[in-house]
């Protein structure tokens, strides 16, 4: 499965490769603008001028650099692009994880709570929330909060606008003020009691915890990342660091939101690049995926797909309505002539897991070679063209086609009115899925099944085709 090769800096691009200053950055940007290689490039750049740094001053011990990525998949992803750019070099210790991983290592890989529903749910039921509440966002809305808030001042949650939970449900004081003093207390007792961690506990463990700081430090995705996590980085960070941030908060995906001043960092504007320019999607692909995120409420880190910013045209997206076995038919005989030319192809679910079995098996009766690099830790670099992925894991990666069939309502719940955090959610997650192609889409659904999330899609956006 093949990656970018040989990246170029664009004239939006050139401006963060000079930029050679210590501090943070911000990179900004839509889907296919950039982001990623940018900073690759700028990660290769500030390496190269830190080696050149120390070998000035004498300095023995190797730059430390980070580049953080947001999951597993994108870490395989990125790792070799990294290695394109021949970042490997004996003066440099470069490191490329996911948070997960770099913080569990600070902490001598802790046990980690697999499960935290069991626990929680009895406990988020027991403090009033009403009949036919969701019990999936108030847990979620419990890893907000240990999320977001330093442990120590858990108190400003009870006033502070909740970024990134979407306009409903409502949460009032006395709900909020019942999470901080019943649910999360026995929460906590409980994991104490078992021996275990979550993943919000690691975050904020992993600032404390002994390391030797980071002279470079790249993080991808961060609109994911809850602001626990990016204090955990700051208190690694040399005196004369030189910190990346890379995001887009129109794709947001996890209830991780926060403003910069709260994690201490004041962002001013001369620190941040604006990357305009789609060079991934043509304008086709992506008026199909911004009619999804239209209306959203606004984003001030975010920026919607513009199809004014892309470069190329294309044909329109493809939407199929038929039995699951008849969309699929019809995307394997889109794809077989791209495979031909070399393409690359993803195939996207929404769960993934047992729902890739019917296909697997389609694929092989056809010869055509697949990979699956949900949660993979390294990129896969074999042959195949086709990759099988949840929609969630591709986040931050590229292709030629994407293709997502199955996009039925039970694969995709959400809570009731539109309005709803979980479904706000949904329609960014969509959104950036499409937005991971470069020349064609292909969405599928069973009539009278189909996912609430079709009916955003913007009728003239897509050519529809029915069994």
């Amino acid at each position: 499965m093949r990656v970018l090769r040989n990246s170029k800096p664009t004239p939006e691009q050139l401006p963060i490769l000079l930029d050679a200053g210590s501090g943070f950055r911000l990179i900004r940007g839509a889907a296919g603008s950039g982001k990623t290689t940018a900073a690759i490039l700028r990660l290769r750049q500030l390496c190269a001028s830190q080696v050149a740094r120390h070998r000035m001053l004498g300095l023995k011990e190797p730059v430390r650099a980070l580049l953080l990525t947001f999951n597993q998949t994108l870490r395989g992803y990125v790792e070799e692009l990294a290695g394109n750019e021949n970042l490997g070099h004996e003066e440099l210790d470069l490191r490329v994880e996911t948070f997960g991983r770099w913080a569990s290592g600070l902490l001598s890989w802790p046990d980690i709570l697999q499960e935290r529903a069991e626990i929680l749910d009895p406990l988020v039921r027991g403090v009033g929330l009403g009949a036919g509440s969701d019990l999936t966002y108030f847990r979620d809305e419990v890893a907000y909060i240990r999320g977001r808030f330093h442990p120590d001042r858990r108190e400003e949650y009870l006033t502070a606008r909740r970024i990134g939970r979407g306009r409903a449900p409502a949460v009032p004081r006395g709900i909020r003020e019942r999470l901080l003093s019943e649910v999360l207390p026995a929460y906590e007792t409980t994991l104490e009691a078992k021996g275990v961690l979550d993943w919000e506990d690691v975050a904020v463990h992993a600032a404390d915890a002994k390391g030797t700081p980071y002279d470079v430090v790249v993080v991808d995705e961060c609109q994911d990342f809850a602001a626990n996590q990016l204090r955990a980085v700051q208190r690694h960070l040399a005196s004369n660091h030189m910190t990346t941030f890379v995001m887009d908060g129109i794709q947001t995906i996890y209830p991780h939101r926060f403003e910069w001043r709260e994690i201490g960092i004041e962002m001013r504007p001369e620190m941040v690049t604006l990357l305009k320019t789609n060079y991934r999607n043509t304008k086709e692909i992506a008026r199909f995926a911004a009619s999804l995120v239209q209306g959203l409420p606004p984003d001030p880190e975010g920026a919607v797909p513009d199809p004014e910013a892309c470069r190329r045209t294309g044909p329109r997206p493809v939407v199929l309505l038929g039995q699951f076995s008849w969309q699929f038919s019809a995307m394997l005989e889109a794809i077989q002539p791209v495979l031909d030319s070399g393409d690359s192809v993803a195939i996207l679910h929404a769960l993934g897991g047992g729902w890739f079995r019917f296909m697997k098996d389609r694929l092989q009766g056809q010869g055509i070679q697949y990979c699956e690099i949900t949660r993979s830790r390294d990129w896969p670099t074999g042959p195949e063209q086709v990759a099988l992925s949840t929609i969630h894991s591709v986040k931050g990666l590229e292709f030629d086609h994407v293709l997502i069939p199955g996009l039925n309502a039970e694969v995709t719940p959400h809570g009731a009115g539109e309005d709803h955090g979980t479904f706000e959610a949904l329609r960014r997650l969509l959104a950036m899925g499409i937005g991971r192609a470069r020349k064609s889409v292909m969405l599928g659904a069973k009539p009278g099944e189909q996912s609430k999330l079709f009916g955003f899609l913007d009728s003239e956006s897509f050519e529809l085709r029915k069994e």
